[in-house]
């Protein structure tokens, strides 16, 4: 496959993985009612950031105005708090909340200081506020993860749609930051930028079939008991 080539396949492809916004869409506002308050933040998430922002004016700014940088920075914003929004109803202790709610503050600060400073002085990618925001959502899926291994849960984790959440983003963002962060590094090697925009691409369609399972199961509280501080000693 030659540089054309894979340049046509690569944009036709982003087309297919942003189309995909359309399925966890669909799912989400045919059971919204239905939907727990604590899942209803994935629907903005995919509405908002996802079709309105990373799939519709985006495009339009690609094509039309030759220029979509404030619509993908919106657009990460937008992930961000969406997901954080999530998290928020997803962690049961105060403390972990707070945590939540500090780094999401320190996150837009850092936002608007790179965007505001850092960008118009160098005129380069917001690299930092991508890296922030990789940090922030992994880490929170992370502690999800701990929250549930502390928890003794009386449901499939396949049925748990926070935990399905998790996986898709840890998938996504944590494959997708090298390539905002080599990006600008690699301006001389294109196929090499499209290749990973490919998997990119990817990464992206599988974080929406997991998002759509998460809505599937939308309906359903995570039920849980907590663990015993200490493990009985089993019986001689």
């Amino acid at each position: 496959m030659d540089s054309e080539q894979l340049v046509l396949f690569a944009r036709q492809f982003n087309n297919v993985a942003l189309l995909t916004y359309l399925l966890p869409l669909a799912i989400g506002l045919r059971r919204w009612r239905v939907l727990l308050p604590a899942y209803r933040p994935l629907v903005w998430f995919v509405l908002v950031p996802g079709c309105l922002l990373n799939a519709l004016l985006a495009e339009l700014g690609r094509h039309i105005w030759h220029n979509n940088v404030l619509i993908l920075q919106l657009a990460t914003v937008g992930e961000t708090l969406c997901l954080g929004w999530t998290y928020y109803y997803a962690f049961h202790s105060e403390r972990g909340r707070r945590v939540l709610l500090a780094c999401v503050g320190l996150f837009l600060a850092l936002y608007i200081a790179e965007a505001f400073f850092y960008h118009v002085a160098t005129s380069g990618p917001p690299i930092y506020t991508h890296i922030a925001q990789s940090v922030l959502l992994v880490g929170a899926a992370v502690a999800y993860f701990e929250q549930t291994l502390r928890e003794l849960r009386n449901i499939d984790l396949s049925e748990d749609p926070i935990f399905m959440v998790s996986v898709g983003s840890i998938l996504y963002y944590a494959g997708t930051l090298m390539v905002f962060i080599l990006e600008s590094k690699l301006q001389d090697q294109p196929d090499l930028i499209w290749i990973m925009y490919i998997i990119q691409f990817i990464l992206l369609i599988v974080f929406n079939v997991f998002l759509a399972i998460a809505l599937w199961n939308g309906d359903q509280p995570a039920e849980y008991t907590a663990a015993p501080l200490e493990w009985p000693a089993p019986r001689e």
